[in-house]
């Protein structure tokens, strides 16, 4: 079985210009087997699909508990990296997501995905805002030692129907792009 560190590493190490790398959302520790056993390299995990297999909307609504409690059975059933959808953070503030994404790579996770839409409230944080999450979320990788595969996911385009979408929302796009970074 790989280290952490070594699926870590992996991780990073699969994400290569002009080389897609495809993930398929597991849900469980079953959906996860499936995927390895099929010759998946990554376990990925979206919100949407982690929250309804426990009977909850997604939007933060499955307790985090939960979602560590899922998380330890998906990472004690494969050797894969896996990378976890956090959605928001679960918190409201830079120090709570820091704590929650140290809990996280406790429980075997390699790599995140946050998101900059609101969880409780219509709208994006502002730039400022999330890039003090997504600082938080870097520090706690390097608390732990892990090198954290970090996606920072601007919701831009999820804000306003897709008939609506022009270059002003490409641009805020790119800005928010170039900030995460």
């Amino acid at each position: 079985m790989k280290s952490q560190l070594e699926q870590a590493r992996k991780l990073h190490e699969l994400h290569r210009s002009g080389s897609p790398l495809v993930l398929v959302n597991a849900w469980d520790a079953g959906s996860a087997q499936i995927i390895q056993g099929a010759g998946g390299q990554v376990i990925a995990t979206g919100s949407w699909s982690v929250a309804a297999a426990h009977g909850y909307d997604d939007g933060e609504k499955l307790p985090f508990e939960l979602v560590l409690s899922n998380l330890q059975r998906i990472s004690n059933s494969v050797d894969l990296p896996i990378t976890i959808d956090i959605e928001g953070g679960y918190g409201p503030s830079p120090e709570i997501i820091k704590n929650n994404v140290l809990k996280i790579i406790g429980c075997g996770a390699v790599g995140v995905n946050l998101e900059d839409q609101k969880i409780h409230e219509p709208g994006l944080h502002s730039i400022e805002e999330q890039v003090l999450r997504i600082a938080a979320v870097r520090e706690a990788a390097e608390e732990a030692s892990i090198p954290l595969f970090i996606n920072a996911r601007t919701d831009i385009f999820l804000q306003t129907a897709a008939h609506e979408h022009d270059e002003t929302h490409l641009e805020a796009t790119l800005q928010r792009a170039h900030a995460y970074a």
